[in-house]
């Protein structure tokens, strides 16, 4: 009798432990809708920071849903708001670019007020900024003093997004392509077929791997060495308001405010 409830225990374990780990399961990580004010968000490690609608930012564990409001400093004027290792980095209305230390809540300017205006996406990586203006131009930033540097040619008009991984960056343009730009001289080669990515609507990167949701509710992982793509799980993703990475997991937030946490792996 012991040894059939010892078997019956095992099956069971071994079937939960199967459906936990199928890629695309998902759940709620938090409360429903506390994050409905939500106008920006940026990840750090399995940190999610956040910009509310009444320009306050808070940090939230993606793992457990727990969240603190950082500081006092209003964020009412960011336009972009990105993570890097230890800091994250907002640009302003005015094209101003600042460092936000979460630990201490300082908010410290970097560089002189108003040399990232038109900025229309950025990335970072490594101790820099890469962002590109509207004018095409893309430039990298010592994220300490601010110092800056035109990459290549002004090409980049058409970007979209911008994502840093394996060294390079990673962009999708206003066709659906996916490009990857050398950080040395900002040659790029397109990865993939053109314009299959046109219908991204957020995507996030999570160890070198691209995840990309698409209005139909389709989440994709798509290999950057390769630009070869899969879907991930059903299409359930419609709602997706953001995306991010961490943990070894992908999170988004619905349009109803509500965190979620998919195993992609």
């Amino acid at each position: 009798m012991h040894r059939k409830l010892f078997l019956l225990f095992c099956a069971a374990l071994f079937i939960n432990t199967g459906i936990h780990a199928q890629p695309g399961t998902w759940r709620q990580v938090g409360q429903s809708g506390a994050w409905a004010n939500t106008v920006l968000v940026a990840s750090s490690g399995g940190t999610l920071y956040s910009i509310e609608k009444s320009g306050s930012l808070y940090q939230t564990n993606a793992s457990t849903g727990v969240f603190s409001k950082i500081g006092t400093q209003s964020y009412a004027n960011t336009t972009l708001l990105l993570g890097g290792d230890k800091n994250i980095f907002s640009i302003e209305k005015d094209g101003s670019l600042y460092r936000t230390i979460p630990g201490t809540a300082a908010w410290i300017r970097i560089g002189d007020k108003g040399a990232w205006a038109n900025t229309i996406a950025g990335a970072v990586m490594s101790g820099y900024i890469y962002t590109v203006e509207a004018s095409g131009k893309l430039f990298y930033t010592n994220a300490s003093t601010g110092a800056w540097k035109q990459i290549g040619k002004a090409e980049f008009n058409n970007t979209r997004f911008l994502y840093a991984a394996n060294g390079s960056l990673y962009s999708i343009e206003k066709d659906g392509s996916l490009y990857a730009i050398s950080t040395n001289d900002g040659t790029w080669i397109r990865i993939g077929t053109a314009g299959a990515w046109k219908n991204t609507m957020a995507g996030a990167v999570m160890n070198d791997k691209l995840y990309t949701v698409e209005p139909g509710g389709a989440l994709y992982e798509t290999d950057l060495s390769t630009g070869n793509w899969h879907q991930i799980g059903k299409s359930d993703y419609a709602n997706t308001q953001f995306i991010f990475g961490g943990l070894g997991k992908i999170y988004t937030i619905e349009k109803s405010g509500t965190l979620y946490e998919i195993n992609v792996n």
